[in-house]
């Protein structure tokens, strides 16, 4: 007796079509979404976002440093923080000048005020002022360049804290 080949061929090219993969990835991206929704609480985004707007400001700052071509006091335009805010000044103790996105100054002293619990407190050589010469470096209070790269830290109470670092000499805001 003859034996006839089957007329069904045995599949040897097992694997995933590409359907079955594209259904695989939006499911895995469904679950991932979900669970980083989770992690990422309210008081992280305020702290993000307070960190960013005093990175602007901070730019702002240099900026306007670099741009004013009439400076007469030693120290060039900066920001001068608190614990629980700050201000743009162009002197240690007068502020001249709105900040970005802030109401234009009703009276000398306005600042910007951090959300509720969100601190910030300098780290540098005795720099209380972080504040720009012509060139974009920072500089202290006598106008001389830091020495030191200078960070900020800004905290929240139950939230790891979030540094913005002024970099000596070159002024790199990160």
């Amino acid at each position: 007796m003859i034996m006839r080949p089957s007329k069904r061929k045995a599949n040897k090219d097992k694997g995933f079509t590409m359907i079955e993969i594209i259904f695989v990835l939006i499911v895995l991206v469904i679950m991932a979404a979900g669970f980083m929704s989770r992690y990422v609480t309210t008081a992280t985004n305020v702290l993000m976002i307070e960190t960013d707007g005093l990175k602007t400001s901070l730019r702002y700052a240099q900026i306007k440093a670099m741009n004013d071509t009439v400076d007469t006091a030693p120290l060039g335009w900066g920001i001068f923080p608190n614990s629980t805010s700050y201000t743009l000044v162009k002197s240690i103790t007068t502020p001249t000048s709105n900040l970005p996105g802030d109401k234009p100054l009703t009276h000398p002293g306005d600042t910007h005020t951090f959300a509720t619990g969100v601190t910030v407190t300098v780290t540098a050589g005795g720099v209380t002022t972080v504040a720009f010469n012509e060139w974009g470096a920072p500089i202290d209070a006598s106008g001389a360049p830091v020495t030191g790269n200078i960070t900020l830290t800004l905290t929240k109470s139950g939230e790891a804290p979030a540094n913005i670092t002024v970099t000596k000499n070159t002024g790199f805001i990160q």
